[in-house]
């Protein structure tokens, strides 16, 4: 169980990160870059689950770089997640 989900936050967190060069490359260029945004969206919400049971479940194993990442990863997916929440609410309250 435990491998799985560091597994999942490995493979999740690297698609997000990936996703990054992606969307300013298809930016600078002009082109719409929805499909990156959705995959990116989908890669952070399936990561931030992921480590932070991981993160749960290995608490009794000391700080190691597995854990240390697993922090990381699920403080910055959940503060992606956030700053997405917060985008959807403006927009929604400034009637875009």
């Amino acid at each position: 169980m435990i491998r799985v989900l560091l597994l999942s936050s490995f493979v999740s967190a690297l698609v997000a990160l990936s996703c990054v060069p992606a969307i300013f490359y298809l930016e600078s260029m002009g082109r719409p870059q929805n499909p990156f945004h959705m995959i990116q969206l989908l890669a952070c919400l399936v990561c931030f689950p992921c480590s932070g049971f991981f993160f749960w479940m290995s608490r009794g194993l000391g700080w190691t770089a597995t854990r240390i990442f697993t922090a990381l990863a699920c403080l910055l997916s959940g503060a992606w997640f956030g700053f997405f929440v917060y985008v959807m609410v403006m927009m929604a309250v400034l009637g875009a």
